[in-house]
């Protein structure tokens, strides 16, 4: 509605403008008439001042017409221009339409939808990880014909990296099977446990450990 006001507004200054031109084209053109009336009226040798006032008067009215016609012309354009802008302000107004129709983001159910999703996909996750894993059938060993004649001992379960003093005080460095981090690094004393296997005593290349079961066993020093 603004657009068509504005457009309203401007052709009428058009108007308004063209007819007061055509009002200054009237009032110069009854001017010379009244000069001719009176330069009828006036003595067969008028002044000279007369003449170039009528002569003034004359060039004035002959430039009148063409002003006239550039102004219609120009209101023309005007005209043309101001229909091209309509046009061009109701495809905006029409594509705002369509933009304003589609929705800026995900809806209440969209997001629902996907929280659903999620929330299964981290109960199957949970499940996934709690799920026990299935021991490896391991072939029963066949059974001896003969009573071992000495009983194997199992490989301990940790690396021996060697011997360290502390004052008067003497550890045995050890590091679990499988680590390598140097936070993990245990120093045992006579006494002190690693994962089952009991420090007994540390001699010159040799630690001796109480192993569950089986009794001591000596284990060389790096």
């Amino acid at each position: 509605m603004k657009v068509h006001h504005f457009q309203a507004l401007v052709l009428g200054a058009l108007c308004l403008g063209a007819a007061v031109l055509a009002a200054v084209a009237y009032n110069h053109q009854q001017q010379l008439t009244a000069l001719l009336v009176a330069a009828d009226n006036a003595p067969a040798d008028p002044a000279p001042a007369l003449r170039r006032d009528l002569d003034a008067l004359g060039a004035t009215v002959a430039a009148l017409p063409p002003q006239v016609k550039a102004l219609g012309e120009h209101q023309r354009q005007q005209a043309a221009s101001f229909v091209a802008l309509s046009k061009q302000l109701d495809e905006v107004s029409a594509s705002l339409k369509s933009i304003e129709a589609v929705p800026v983001g995900p809806t209440k159910a969209d997001l629902a939808a996907l929280e659903q999703r999620m929330g299964n996909a981290e109960i199957a996750v949970h499940a996934l990880v709690a799920r026990p894993v299935a021991p490896s059938a391991q072939p029963q060993p066949a059974a001896p014909a003969k009573p071992a004649a000495k009983t194997q001992t199992p490989t301990p379960p940790f690396t021996l990296l060697g011997v360290e003093t502390r004052g008067e005080v003497r550890f045995v460095s050890a590091q679990p099977a499988g680590m390598h981090a140097l936070s993990t690094v245990h120093l045992l004393q006579p006494g002190d446990r690693l994962n089952g296997w009991q420090l007994k005593t540390i001699r010159r290349n040799q630690a001796v450990f109480q192993v569950p079961g089986l009794g001591e066993r000596s284990l060389p020093l790096p």
